[in-house]
């Protein structure tokens, strides 16, 4: 039997074709996490208090080194959420961190997923606890021992006033 011959396409072809295939996986992980950030599978109600802006700041001293950090939380009612980090260490701010993605309330925590485009969602999940008018933050111990040490309290995030 006779092997059939392919002709080599030109690079131009090729990219194009890689770039086609490039926008379809994004279109396609688009659809499918709007799908799982909006479906009533993946989420408990969110209670109506629950969106808004929560707070956390710490400063300190460590090895003579002074620090501070500033995080805040927005959560919308459609379950999505935006989180930001101001950081200042002896005396050099840090550029603002910000992290986007979605949320989703399982009994009496909020689980946060976020989104890294053009990866899509990530696969680290955070842990909140929901008290009152706090979010407590779940830290595994290895972090907790981290925060003890350099003297920080607790990552309690408490919602702000009129949000």
């Amino acid at each position: 039997m006779a092997a059939a011959r392919v002709k080599p396409q030109d690079s131009a072809a090729v990219m194009s074709t890689m770039a086609r295939r490039r926008f379809h996986f994004a279109i396609i992980a688009g659809v499918l996490l709007t799908a799982g950030c909006r479906g009533n599978g993946d989420s408990d109600p969110v209670p109506t208090s629950l969106p808004g802006t929560y707070a956390y700041a710490a400063k300190g001293s460590t090895f003579k080194k002074p620090w501070e950090f500033y995080m805040k939380l927005d959560l919308t009612p459609d379950r999505h959420y935006t989180l930001t980090l101001d950081k200042n260490i002896d005396g050099q701010k840090d550029p603002r961190e910000t992290s986007v993605g979605a949320y989703a309330v399982s009994g009496d925590q909020i689980l946060l997923r976020d989104v890294r485009p053009p990866l899509g969602p990530s696969k680290d999940v955070h842990k909140l606890l929901i008290k009152a008018d706090s979010l407590i933050a779940e830290v595994g111990w290895t972090s907790e021992l981290f925060l003890k040490g350099v003297g920080a309290p607790n990552v309690v995030l408490v919602k702000q006033r009129g949000s």
